[in-house]
């Protein structure tokens, strides 16, 4: 009982920490609509000490909420919805909650191919809310390899509110930075187009996947 108690407070005190800086992030920097389109609504902010923007996307889907989840757990067919992503996989377990996960993703010539290395934490599970929590990390498991640039996931976060049996809200709120030589205007046309892709096309998978039922 004493582990399982100390487990929870663990993890409702990183929510906590979390919900606090959000909170503060966001009255600094209120996030501002700069794209609608397909149902897919996108928002940006500036960040202090920063060239690179931070993005919130935001759709609705007509899927249950544990339909979306199972997409978003099935490393092996991420490439499916994933832009750019060329290999997802789990390098290690360490409980039902978090992992440990690698993705590279491909670039067009003459840019270098990027690759993260990150914890994916389960933060928050209810009827009603998912909440994962994905940051980056350095780990022995996979070195850094010869032309491909280990960039960082600085924040990505997403979070699936059901609204109705059939009908799901995802957010995902993404901040990375790619590193190498790319431009902060280029950085922030990716920033923007690729959550934006990620979810219309989960959008598409997942509705397609309830056709079939």
């Amino acid at each position: 009982m004493k582990k399982i108690s100390i487990a929870v407070l663990v993890l409702m005190l990183n929510i906590c920490m979390i919900s606090l800086e959000v909170i503060s992030d966001e009255a600094s920097q209120p996030w501002e609509k700069i794209k609608e389109e397909d149902g897919v609504v996108v928002y940006s902010r500036d960040i202090d000490g920063s060239d690179i923007i931070k993005v919130k996307t935001q759709v609705v889907i007509d899927a249950n909420m544990a339909v979306i989840r199972s997409i978003l757990d099935d490393v092996s067919n991420r490439k499916k919805w994933v832009p750019f992503l060329e290999e997802s996989r789990i390098l290690n377990k360490y409980s039902i909650t978090e992992k440990l996960e690698y993705s590279h993703f491909t670039a067009p010539w003459p840019a270098s191919d990027r690759d993260f290395i990150y914890r994916h934490r389960l933060l928050y599970e209810d009827d009603k809310k998912i909440v994962f929590l994905m940051n980056v990390v350095e780990d022995e498991l996979m070195p850094a390899q010869n032309g491909i640039v280990r960039a960082d996931m600085i924040e990505s976060q997403y979070t699936l509110l059901s609204l109705n049996n059939n009908k799901t809200k995802v957010e995902l709120i993404f901040y990375a930075d790619p590193k190498g030589w790319l431009p902060d205007w280029l950085i922030n046309k990716i920033q923007q187009l690729l959550p934006y892709r990620m979810l219309l096309n989960l959008k598409g998978v997942a509705e397609n996947m309830m056709s079939k039922k």
